[in-house]
């Protein structure tokens, strides 16, 4: 009889309780999809139109996943792809290098250039008088502009850069090699195509490889990087940012590795093709023999040119002068054929010592906002 209660007492809890009970479950169940869910896909990405903090950036790669293209060019089917860093708000290096290298002769080259920017903010529109659609007619017009939805700023050209790269992985898969390089930089195009030729870039990036270099901890210095930002006492074997040349499936793998990488560095040369590439079995190959770090030397390569002399620098920086690209160019293709091999360095008489491109600091310049 009172097995026949207990029974009678069960059969009412569970009127009472059972259907509470399944909502709760169902509702469970829900909650739990939900969360898988959310694990394998991502809400549409947001903007993220500022500057990264110091406090930020040590702490991972923040809102990468947010990252979107405010203006992306369509990829042709070219042998190589540059990339060049340049601060949308300055045009002036952006209109040499394509009055140096026009994109007729680009085509002929097999080789299509990009212009990688940021956003302005509105104070720098107003300082130099460049406004977003100013740099949407200059896209409409040239077909070179990458633009990703970040504000201008050196603490963002890590950004800047893996948007270069990102880009290249995602919309040009049937490309062989890629050169990157920022506008501030003279280059005779013509030499560095025949150095590629003679070196092996399969598996290596090729460029002026700086190693033993140690960041700078003076509070004071414009390039003062904290333990909290990077802790070891040398930075990683790496590749200055002013230019390398490399392959695609090496890009490809710079990228996939982003994708685990928890680290993240400001500086971008040193993040790239020092941080990232360390944790792959990318080599290095130094090329410095072809770099002056003296804008003066590239002005004698003119000069002496004019007696059918050959210059031995085919990377160097525009001391500020972006008519010097031009200048170069010009010189650079007159020479390929008539000119004679000469040490420029030893017969060039300059007003003060070159110096070493590792020397003081990793290479980064500051985006110039006037």
């Amino acid at each position: 009889m009172r097995y026949v209660n207990i029974m009678k007492q069960h059969e009412t809890m569970n009127v009472k309780y059972g259907v509470p009970v399944l909502f709760i479950s169902c509702g469970i169940f829900v909650l739990l999809l939900n969360i898988l869910g959310n694990r394998t896909s991502f809400k549409e990405p947001k903007p993220f139109h500022r500057n990264v903090s110091r406090k930020e950036v040590s702490k991972g790669l923040l809102d990468l996943r947010n990252f979107t293209y405010v203006i992306s060019p369509k990829c042709k089917v070219v042998n190589l792809i540059w990339i060049v860093t340049s601060y949308a708000g300055d045009i002036s290096e952006r209109s040499a290098l394509r009055r140096a290298y026009n994109t007729q002769e680009l085509e002929q080259l097999g080789i299509q250039r990009i212009f990688l920017l940021g956003k302005l903010d509105q104070n720098s529109e107003r300082k130099s008088q460049i406004s977003q659609a100013a740099i949407e007619d200059e896209s409409r017009k040239f077909q070179d502009i990458l633009q990703g939805n970040f504000f201008e700023a050196y603490r963002n050209l890590t950004y800047k850069h893996l948007m270069g790269l990102k880009w290249i992985v995602e919309s040009c898969d049937e490309i062989s090699y890629i050169m990157k390089m920022d506008d501030d930089i003279v280059i005779n195009l013509y030499e560095i195509l025949n150095v590629m030729k003679e070196k092996n870039i399969n598996n290596s990036i090729a460029g002026y490889v700086l190693d033993n270099m140690k960041p700078k901890r003076e509070p004071a210095n414009k390039w003062y990087v904290t333990q909290e930002e990077f802790e070891p006492e040398f930075y990683p074997k790496f590749i200055s940012g002013w230019l390398y040349v490399t392959s695609y499936p090496v890009v490809v793998k710079l990228i996939e590795n982003l994708q685990f990488s928890s680290k993240y560095f400001w500086i971008d040369d040193v993040f790239v093709t020092g941080l990232l590439r360390e944790e792959t079995d990318i080599e290095l190959i130094d090329m410095r023999n072809i770099f002056t770090t003296d804008f003066g030397f590239l002005k004698c390569c003119i000069k002496n040119g004019r007696r059918g002399f050959k210059c031995e620098f085919a990377v160097g920086p525009n001391g500020g002068d972006a008519e010097l690209q031009i200048r170069f160019q010009e010189f650079s293709k007159v020479c390929q054929s008539k000119c004679k091999q000469k040490s420029i360095k030893k017969s060039c008489v300059l007003a003060y010592k070159e110096k070493n491109l590792g020397e003081g600091s990793a290479q980064i310049r500051p985006i110039n906002i006037f």
